[in-house]
């Protein structure tokens, strides 16, 4: 009889990957497919809807944002005669809505875009006049901001937090509104 060593009694692992391996494969198998998922869902929810051009740069898109969400407020005036700014600027078939848009026909103007950028008065007129029913006259109207009367086109008219914005077709109105109250939290 052979006696064996107590080194022949061992084993030899077989080559080939380990326990440890095969588990970090399929964990990262795992998390791509989780990130993947993520990826898809997110953008499925922040798409830009192509039914709807972009107008003046400005995409029509699924859902509202809060990264730079700021309210101005317009009064239109023709003729001397208030012309109320119909609700829905902006935002078509309930389905997507632009950076500017109104919710209603108070004249609150929304901004509300995924970035910090400065947007003008003449955007907000294009899309109103692409959007809207009841577009104002084109043309440059005379420019009023918060009372003051401005020498700037609508281009370069800026629209910024709270500010009281009229635009004049024709003859001027008796009185320029120069403030707005805004209801509370906007």
């Amino acid at each position: 009889m052979v006696k064996k060593t107590k080194d022949e009694d061992k084993k030899i692992p077989e080559k080939g990957p380990s326990k440890n391996k095969n588990k970090l494969i399929a964990i990262g198998i795992i998390a791509a497919i989780v990130a993947g998922a993520a990826y898809f869902l997110n953008k499925a929810d922040n798409t830009v809807d192509s039914t709807y051009p972009s107008i003046d740069g400005i995409p029509c898109e699924t859902q509202e944002y809060g990264t730079f969400h700021i309210h101005a407020h317009l009064d239109a005036f023709v003729n001397g005669q208030h012309v109320t700014v119909p609700q829905y600027i902006g935002i078509k078939d309930n389905t997507c809505l632009y950076w500017l848009h109104t919710h209603d026909n108070s004249g609150i103007m929304h901004i509300e875009s995924p970035k910090q950028q400065n947007f003008t008065l003449g955007q907000f007129l294009d899309m109103w006049r692409a959007t809207g029913s009841a577009a104002p006259p084109s043309g440059d109207p005379i420019i009023f901001v918060n009372g003051q009367e401005v020498s700037t086109k609508p281009s370069d008219t800026g629209l910024n937090q709270h500010d009281e914005i009229v635009i004049v077709y024709g003859q001027s109105p008796a009185n320029i509104p120069s403030f707005y109250q805004f209801p509370e939290g906007l």
